[in-house]
């Protein structure tokens, strides 16, 4: 098979794969003081919003944590993926943010990129902050030396939090205090397995939550500059024996102490007597079920429900589940008998997309980008499109597909969110939020008009009722419910005790999702609010400098050093500022013969129209090399294609086409996961050509506390010498031209250990597991292996799962042991 037979295939595949990646944008980079932005160009207007807040971060937060970087800190900028998160390197002094923002259930949501950007520079003035001879090794060994990454991820995320707070972009806010309440309620709160580990109803927004709650309350009762002390001594020599040294120096008290002082505080601050209303009955697994997203609509409820422990999401209907799926549900809405959905779809960047549900089956749509909808009436639709960065309020026909704009956000100043409507089609509301700023923002479709009513404080969009829109409106820890009208007048129906969102009118109850233990649907049984109107104004956004200059970003010039690492002998690791590039340098001496060998490898991912992985070697004067190029074309969520060519010296070439099929969907009470693929590759040598064709079936099923896998795997070869690609799996090597291979595991967690030693290392789950694998074709190989698991939370909070035992492996018993980094 020839190289054009292969770019044939790559351009007809390129034309019908859908998402967007990295390698789908030009790139460019502007540089300031202290940073260089790396964009594509449909965000650029956010970059100067950026640089401003960029800078005056550098200055506090490089004050604060004693920490000047020797070089610029990379941000990278993104717009079209639709799940909004931030992400900070420590490795090469990079912090990554799409820059669409989060209206967040467990935060309220302020000037986005001012928080996100705080944030996650707060993460890299932290971790990176070292004494002189930290900064040595840091600039000349290794980017991982970060002493002060060694502690729990409470701390991690709490300081993060506290820097943002330092910058006015963030405070422990109402949506917060919830989990303090439900926590401080229990005999023994804040357990580490709880804040270390994520282990409970809210996951790991559990350590966020904590960690700034706790620095916050060290701050108020120590002083600021007590906690710069303490992060000046943690980021020393001192640091590596992790947090309780500099807690007892600094704070006078252990971190026990000091914690045990944080509960009091708490129980003697809040009210942990409120009343709170569940809508539904608890059930044995309530503190694992999120229902979240109600709605009315025929007199039924329906709502979202995410089950935390089988790792799916459902929507229930009346009583009954609809649909379950693996995929998140970010909106819906209901018109007659037919559903429109939004699910995260996530193989290919994370991407929104509209599904229509009817008649018991689920039918994916063309339409993307869909954050959040409602119906208009018939095959219409009022929706928020992501385009590329660009956030828009648009009516959308599924009958043509014809859209068009209610609103445009100018830049990413402006976020909305939860755009609703009424039922008979003549009104669109939704939330906008400028620089913190909250907008009811209201569209009068017989008018022609658009305007804009401003609330004092935090507010959530609800379903419609009559005439207009239910609202939920933060009153100090608590939130009082309005029937917004147009016109800004509104009608007083509930109070609830906690911060609810989503607020829905059945049958004369108001219903709202509310946080008790996780996300539930809570029930009014408070006085209702008095009526209050709301003014409307304007929303006045001032024009923004353009950047001034800018070049193409060039990632295979842009190199950062990474660290010395254990690789081939001794080996230089570099990488560019996005990650995606990376260039390993190094070589070694065998001490018996003195023969040194060098090599340089360069691998590039989702960042060039191909991805490829180069590596030249010299062993004495003998010269190796290869050059793989390869890429996957996502068809559908679900399948995909993809090809591979490469060469190698002495002489070898391959190529190889790919079809991959990824599913998962709830069964039996656990979640299955099934990947397949099938490969057809020709390999020539000097003296052979082979051909071969494999098929590869993994499936995992998994419940609660319980794993199930398996794997089936077979290759069948034509041409003489099939040597020259044996098949290597599960340390087993076979050179046969039929080979067929079958592994079976099964694991099961025994417990949560919550175990912490000097909040250094924190052991978690504990479990047993066993496998056995079996390679035949030529020979028959074999192995069982039983061993214990340990899940361990070590170095910058990272949890690595530890895997213990014994194996017998034909006639030999062999020790067994591997590890895995969870994320």
């Amino acid at each position: 098979m020839s190289g054009k037979f292969f770019l044939s295939v790559f351009l007809l595949f390129t034309a019908i794969s859908f998402g967007y990646t990295f390698r789908d944008f030009d790139w460019y980079q502007h540089e300031s003081e202290h940073f260089i932005y790396i964009y594509h160009p449909e965000i650029e207007e956010s970059v100067p919003l950026v640089e401003e807040i960029a800078e005056e971060s550098y200055t506090l937060l490089s004050r604060f944590f004693g920490n000047h970087l020797s070089r610029k800190i990379a941000i990278v900028l993104w717009g079209y993926e639709d799940n909004p998160n931030g992400l900070a390197n420590p490795l090469i002094d990079s912090v990554y943010s799409i820059t669409i923002g989060l209206n967040y259930v467990h935060r309220e949501d302020g000037y986005w990129l001012r928080t996100v950007i705080g944030h996650e520079l707060s993460h890299i003035f932290q971790l990176t902050s070292n004494g002189p001879f930290g900064s040595l090794i840091r600039k000349y060994l290794s980017g991982a030396y970060l002493p002060g990454a060694l502690q729990p991820m409470w701390l991690s995320e709490g300081f993060a939090q506290f820097g943002s707070h330092l910058l006015k972009a963030d405070g422990y806010d109402y949506r917060r205090v919830s989990f303090l309440k439900d926590q401080l309620a229990l005999e023994t709160p804040f357990s580490e397995e709880t804040i270390v580990a994520g282990y409970g109803p809210i996951g790991g927004e559990a350590y966020y939550n904590f960690g700034f709650a706790f620095l916050m309350y060290l701050a108020d009762q120590y002083g600021d500059e007590k906690l710069r002390e303490f992060s000046s001594l943690k980021s020393g020599i001192l640091g590596l024996a992790g947090i309780e040294p500099a807690f007892s120096i600094v704070f006078g008290r252990s971190y026990r102490q000091l914690k045990e002082d944080f509960i009091a505080r708490g129980r003697e601050t809040f009210d942990l007597d409120e009343p709170v209303s569940l809508y539904n009955s608890p059930t044995e697994n309530s503190q694992t079920l999120q229902e979240y997203s109600p709605k009315s609509c025929g007199g039924k409820l329906y709502y979202a429900i995410y089950d935390r422990d089988r790792g799916y999401f459902s929507l229930n209907g009346n009583g009954v589940e609809l649909l379950s799926t693996t995929m998140e549900i970010l909106d819906y809405s209901v018109f007659e008998n037919e559903i429109a959905i939004v699910l995260l779809e996530k193989q290919n960047g994370s991407e929104a997309r509209l599904y229509i549900f009817k008649d018991g089956k689920l039918t994916r749509t063309k339409h993307s980008g869909i954050l959040s909808l409602e119906y208009l009436g018939k095959e219409r639709l009022a929706v928020l499109k992501n385009e590329k960065g660009v956030l828009r309020v648009q009516t959308l026909s599924l009958r043509n597909d014809r859209t068009s704009d209610i609103f445009v956000a100018p830049d990413s100043r402006v976020q909305i969110s939860t755009v609703r409507a009424t039922g008979d089609g003549t009104q669109i509301a939704f939330r906008v939020n400028f620089e913190g700023r909250k907008y009811l923002a209201l569209y009068l479709f017989r008018e022609n008009e658009l305007g804009f009513y401003e609330f004092e404080s935090d507010f959530e969009m609800g379903s419609c009722f009559s005439d207009g829109f239910l609202v939920s409106v933060q009153r100090e820890l608590s939130s009082d419910v309005f029937l917004f009208r147009s016109g800004g007048t509104m009608e007083g129906l509930a109070s609830f005790s906690r911060y609810v969102r989503d607020p829905v009118r059945v049958k004369n109850t108001v219903i709202a999702a509310g946080q008790l233990n996780g996300l539930k649907l809570l029930k009014s049984d408070a006085p209702v609010p008095a009526a209050r109107s709301v003014p409307r104004g304007t929303l006045e956004i001032e024009e923004i400098r353009p950047i001034e200059s800018r070049k193409r970003y060039d990632g295979l010039n842009s190199w950062r050093f990474v660290s010395v690492i254990p690789f081939d002998g001794v080996s230089l690791l570099f990488s560019d500022p996005t990650f995606n590039n990376h260039l390993i340098a190094g070589g070694s001496l065998n001490f018996e013969t003195l023969e040194p060998k060098l090599h340089l490898q360069l691998s590039s991912s989702n960042y060039l129209a191909v991805d490829f992985e180069g590596k030249a070697k010299l062993t004495g004067l003998k010269p190796e090399a290869y050059l793989d190029i390869y890429r996957q074309y996502p068809l559908t969520p679900k399948l995909s294609f993809g090809w591979k060519v490469g060469l190698e010296y002495p002489l070898k070439l391959y190529g190889s086409l790919n079809v991959m099929l990824e599913d998962a969907s709830a069964l039996y009470g656990g979640q299955a996961r099934l990947k397949t693929s099938f490969t057809v590759r020709d390999t020539q040598t000097a003296t052979a050509n082979v051909a071969d064709a494999s098929i590869n079936v993994n499936l995992e099923w998994t419940r609660s506390n319980f794993e199930l896998s398996s794997r089936i795997f077979s290759r069948v070869t034509l041409g003489k010498n099939s040597s020259v690609i044996p098949v290597k799996l599960w340390n087993f090597e076979n050179d046969s031209s039929i080979v067929v291979g079958l592994s079976v595991s099964s694991e099961y967690i025994l417990s949560r250990r919550n175990l912490n030693f000097f909040n250094l290392v924190h052991l978690s789950k504990e479990g047993i597991g066993g496998r056995i694998d079996i390679l035949l074709g030529s020979k028959l190989s074999w192995r069982l292996v039983l061993y214990k698991i340990e899940t361990v939370f070590l170095y910058a909070a990272y949890p690595f799962e530890v895997k213990a035992g014994l194996m017998l492996e034909g006639a030999r018993l062999l020790p067994y042991f591997d590890f895995e980094l969870l994320y």
